[in-house]
């Protein structure tokens, strides 16, 4: 596997790095992995749960879709891919976790099971994208409406960009009976892949006329996410700026936007969450990548893992994070201390 090169990187050595990737982690059932962790059972046809292997619990709150490739626990929070997994469970770096899932460690997927997936797969994304793409259409540009109030609620005095919208749409979607659940409001972040198609679309879901997030704590006592991500979410990002030579990466919407009111000379960009951080396809055009971490094991995790998938690209990558008293970007921009 290709190392950092001075000069940066080609795009056909990024594309080889992406495919070894995704060959690494389509060769595995990500139950076989975690299972050496924790006993699941099956509720589904490739879904199934279990006591969380991060955190202690009496009641299985940790999911895992064989489907997807992804694994999120409604307990503690955490959620990711295979890589993800091994590198936090563990402790394996990057790249030896992708020569693990390359080799002969776990049991392997066979080629005729591998073709259907992809194919089952390229259909269920084609499928996500639509109703993204759906979502996008229905929204409206921010300015006077509950988005805008929840943006200026954290701290962001700047004109929002095309790419922040408003929208009332469900939470919840059923995709065998097409059953949807009525509408929330929620602030819009366009998802745009590498050629920068919107392919998908981060809702941050709203209460109080925008003044606070969704708040609904359920009958077994976890949180309902207030953020959803729709449509393609692995390698696309929430884009502030456009592709530079140098591009700032970061978690979360409100980092995001804080990032670039400090820093508007900059391009940053936004992958869906924790997991998604080292998984964001970058352009060519890129050079330079600057991952701006949340101050929490699992952000620093993270980050750690960012920057060995980018260095291994062959892109000189950094890393920086908020002062030790704030979680993340925004709580300090806010002044809200750990």
């Amino acid at each position: 596997m290709a190392g950092a090169r001075k000069g940066g990187r080609s795009s056909a050595d990024a594309a080889e790095f992406n495919r070894l990737v995704q060959e690494a982690k389509d060769r595995h059932n990500l139950s076989d992995i975690i299972s050496r962790h924790t006993k699941l059972k099956k509720r589904g046809p490739r879904e199934l749960v279990g006591l969380c292997p991060f955190h202690q619990e009496r009641s299985p709150s940790f999911e895992v879709n064989d489907g997807k490739g992804t694994y999120h626990c409604w307990g503690c929070g955490e959620a990711g891919d295979a890589i993800t997994f091994l590198v936090k469970k563990e402790r394996l770096t990057f790249i030896q976790t992708v020569e693990q899932l390359l080799g002969d460690f776990f049991p392997t997927i066979s080629d005729e099971e591998r073709v259907k997936r992809k194919a089952d797969d390229e259909k269920a994304m084609a499928a996500r994208i639509t109703i993204a793409r759906d979502i996008w259409s229905r929204s409206v540009p921010a300015a006077g409406t509950p988005a805008e109030i929840y943006a200026r609620s954290r701290g962001i005095t700047i004109p929002l960009p095309e790419t922040v919208r408003f929208v009332m749409t469900p939470r919840w979607r059923n995709d065998e009976t097409g059953e949807v659940g009525r509408d929330y409001p929620a602030m819009a972040c366009a998802l745009q892949d590498v050629h920068g198609a919107i392919v998908g679309v981060q809702c941050v879901f709203l209460a109080a006329g925008g003044r606070r997030k969704y708040e609904r704590v359920r009958e077994d006592g976890t949180k309902a996410k207030a953020k959803l991500s729709f449509g393609m979410i692995v390698g696309s990002a929430f884009r502030l700026g456009p592709p530079s030579d140098h591009v700032i990466l970061c978690e979360g919407p409100e980092d995001g936007l804080t990032l670039w009111q400090e820093m508007p000379d900059r391009s940053i960009w936004v992958a869906c969450g924790t997991a998604m951080l080292p998984r964001v396809a970058l352009p060519s055009s890129i050079n330079y990548v600057s991952l701006a971490g949340d101050n929490n094991d699992a952000g620093r995790a993270a980050v750690e893992a960012a920057v060995a998938a980018y260095m291994g690209q062959g892109l000189p990558t950094t890393s920086f994070y908020p002062d030790p008293e704030f979680k993340d970007w925004n709580d300090q921009l806010r002044g809200v201390r750990v």
